[in-house]
């Protein structure tokens, strides 16, 4: 649910000046190189990304939206490379901090010069374009680091300089060659502009007093029928295009640089297949050993591995909720839950006040898929962190409303708080946006992040919060969390088929068949984020029971959690390295 989510953070470079101990220099005294070379990056990231800078509650660039026009995106590349090539010069005789922030820009760039040089992305993917367009105002409309009245006219401004970019895209789609486009990608960005065209003309003014919503409306219209017309050219591109979303040869660069890990794929694969087998053998084991009590018989279990797996995931499935509105009241009821379990087990220091608001989505977002965690951004760190509910669509019958309390079920729900929220996404993202160093919130490890989130529902399972049911919900999650690793790798490298993939997930890892649906398109289309909760989870988890193996009587659970906060979501082995004796 986190958005992948969806987690990029960063500010403008007067704020930085002012906020940051960093660049706080004595009067008359020039930064450092390390920290004037930071904030001239990120005073050029957000100049080419207006709408990140809104996500980062800094709000000098409201009024602006991406330009990704051929020769912007050039200078872009070039001021990357020229940053790229002054970091060693400026890491010299710079501070350890001053040093991991120029890591993390480093990083970043990496990223960018991938996406845009490398994979050509701006010419070749057009989810590349309506990435900026999906949240050019969501931030404005629900989060309330600027008073209601100033937010809604920063997303009406947002909203007048919509239709510009959504005409690019197109310009540069109508003439791509067929070759050069997946087809993948082609569907599901004409799939997001037609959602956003009737955002824009039924949605969009109802966020608005009434007095103002006629006005919005005309306005919006043009942002909708310039998005409508993106759908088209966009539907009419994926009828013919042939290129390819498997990355063939290159996922080893791309998850290089989207893991940070250089260790070769294929041997994460082997890693993530063992694993796969002996998380089964474990599930089996805990299924076997509460098997009458999730399922409700009272004869021996199956004798086969793989039928009381089925049978206990079955079971936990029926433990639902029958509507919406018990749905919503018990993620509040976990959540108060999960913030005593953390105080009165002393699991972690959690920052007072609490600013987390849980709720359905307002219902002005028409046809947008909005659920996720919109967290406080590092410029705007007391701006409330708002979780927005996953819901059935909008009109479900019966049955499809069923299918997703199904897998929303109670002892999935009561487990997965604590990864989203407490101490999990919720707080780490807290403690980030509090971090004086705000470049590492602005590009945060994502194998960290997730890591961290993954780590914090075990963690909690074995300190007695949740019961079996949400137990055995964990483990299913972790199987689901294997397999993404599995699938990402095999699909890019060795030509695994949707057909496969559906085969796989279902029959191996024992999940459904919309997860499957769904693992194939996102490997497709956001590979490797996929492989970061299996992945992260291995270091963080690692960490975890290696500091305590050297701590030994000494170890503090919460001395160790708060640790894992105080440099922010930078790459584990950076932690590693903090909390642990050299080569241990």
């Amino acid at each position: 649910m986190s958005l992948p989510l969806r987690h990029a953070l960063g500010a403008a470079l007067l704020a930085l000046i002012a906020s940051a101990p960093l660049r706080a220099q004595p009067r008359g005294q020039a930064a450092p190189p390390a920290a004037a070379l930071a904030a001239s990056y990120v005073e050029r990231y957000f100049d080419m990304y207006p709408t990140r800078a809104t996500e980062a509650g800094q709000h000098d660039h409201d009024s602006l939206i991406e330009d990704f026009s051929a020769p912007r995106i050039a200078a872009w590349v070039e001021f990357n490379r020229a940053t790229l090539a002054s970091l060693p010069a400026a890491a010299k005789g710079a501070s350890f901090d001053d040093r991991l922030d120029l890591s993390v820009i480093r990083a970043q760039i990496d990223r960018e010069l991938l996406d845009l040089d490398v994979l050509r992305r701006r010419d070749r993917d057009p989810l590349f374009w309506t990435s900026p367009l999906s949240s050019a105002t969501v931030f404005l409309l629900v989060r309330d680091d600027l008073k209601r009245d100033a937010a809604l006219a920063a997303a009406r401004q947002r909203v007048s300089v919509m239709p510009p970019l959504a005409r690019a895209a197109r310009e540069v789609f109508e003439v791509a060659g067929p070759s050069t486009v997946a087809p993948e990608h082609a569907r599901l960005a004409a799939a997001q502009a037609r959602s956003l065209a009737r955002f824009y003309e039924e949605g969009f003014a109802q966020a608005f007093p009434a007095a103002d919503r006629e006005g919005v409306q005309r306005e919006a219209q043009f942002a909708s029928l310039a998005l409508d017309d993106l759908a088209a050219t966009l539907e009419a591109v994926a009828k013919t295009a042939t290129g390819r979303a498997q990355l063939g040869s290159r996922y080893a660069e791309v998850f290089r640089v989207g893991t940070g890990l250089s260790e070769p794929p294929a041997s994460v694969l082997a890693r993530a297949e063992r694993a796969l087998l002996a998380k089964r053998m474990e599930v089996a084991q805990v299924a076997r050993s509460v098997y009458g009590e999730v399922t409700g018989e009272t004869g021996a279990p199956p004798e086969g591995d793989a039928e009381v797996i089925r049978r206990v995931f079955t079971a936990i499935g029926e433990d639902k909720d029958p509507d919406l509105d018990t749905y919503t009241a018990g993620w509040k009821r976990n959540t108060v839950d999960v913030e005593r379990f953390v105080r009165s087990h002393k699991v972690m220091t959690l920052k007072d006040p609490l600013t987390l608001k849980i709720d359905v989505s307002p219902a002005y977002f028409t046809g947008q898929s909005v659920g996720g965690v919109y967290a406080a951004g590092p410029w705007s760190p007391e701006a409330s962190t708002i979780l927005f509910l996953p819901v059935p669509r909008t009109g479900a019958p019966a049955d499809e409303a069923a299918v997703f309390y199904r897998d929303f079920n109670r002892g999935f729900n009561r487990m997965i708080v604590a990864h989203e929220l407490i101490p999990g996404h919720y707080t780490q993202l807290k403690y980030a946006a509090h971090h004086p160093r705000k470049v590492r919130a602005l590009f945060a490890d994502p194998v960290y992040v997730e890591g961290w989130g993954t780590f914090c529902e075990r963690l909690l399972l074995d300190l007695g919060f949740g019961n079996s049911r949400a137990r055995l919900a964990h483990l299913k999650k972790q199987l689901e969390n294997i397999a993404r690793t599995i699938v990402d790798i095999r699909v890019h490298t060795s030509g695994m088929t949707e057909m496969q993939v559906r085969e796989f997930v279902t029959r191996d890892a024992f999940q459904g068949e919309q997860l499957a649906r769904n693992m194939w398109m996102r490997t497709l289309t956001t590979a490797p984020q996929i492989t970061s909760y299996f992945l992260g989870y291995d270091q963080v988890k690692s960490l975890y029971e290696d500091v305590r193996q050297a701590r030994g009587p000494a170890f503090v659970l919460r001395a160790f959690m708060d640790g894992m906060m105080e440099m922010g979501p930078v790459p584990v082995s950076e932690y590693r390295k903090k909390l642990l004796p050299a080569g241990k």
